[in-house]
């Protein structure tokens, strides 16, 4: 089923509007956390470091979402041998995607507009490929829709101006070929 171009800009404004801002981890799950982490190897000093380093730790990744510090957490614990630095950590957490609720229904209607428009160019490169588009849809393709027809050999161009090979157009204006 096409969508109409009401749906397409509906789906469009979905796709493209930011996600909403997700919360801080809580200082209690940051803790807990960076415990977790504890397991593995350190080159660190003592307890005073220890509280020291967690204090930098947290200013630097305290704004992480909770969801999005434990994908890192588990992340580095299977990937690093040694206690990671912040810039691991950071490096981690970049690679981490979003999947609540909104990160959903964006991805639906990215996938969704996508479907869309490869069943739209299907549909006009097989009536180009058959001749049987007229004038004013093809002067409504995409550019990049029409130049692909023409290196096809669907459509020739001439001075920015796409049209059907002369015998086609002949047929679709009822002229014998």
């Amino acid at each position: 089923m096409a969508l109409t171009a009401e749906q397409r800009r509906e789906l469009s404004a979905i796709a493209s509007a930011p996600l909403p801002a997700l919360r801080p981890c809580s200082d209690q799950a940051f803790d807990r956390c960076m415990a977790a982490l504890n397991v593995l190897p350190s080159r660190r000093g003592g307890a005073d470091e220890a509280k020291v380093l967690l204090e930098i730790y947290r200013r630097q990744l305290g704004h992480l979402p909770g969801a999005q510090l434990v994908w890192v957490v588990d992340t580095a614990l299977v990937r690093l041998r040694w206690f990671p630095t912040i810039a691991e950590l950071l490096e981690i957490a970049a690679e981490w995607r979003r999947d609540d609720e909104h990160a959903r229904a964006q991805a639906r209607a990215e996938a969704t507009l996508r479907h869309d428009r490869q069943a739209r160019y299907d549909g006009a490169m097989a009536a180009l490929s058959r001749g049987e588009m007229d004038q004013g849809a093809i002067d409504a393709l995409p550019l990049l829709w029409a130049q692909a027809a023409a290196r096809l050999g669907w459509l020739v161009e001439s001075g920015g101006c796409f049209a059907l090979p002369r015998p086609a157009a002949q047929r679709i204006d009822g002229e014998a070929a």
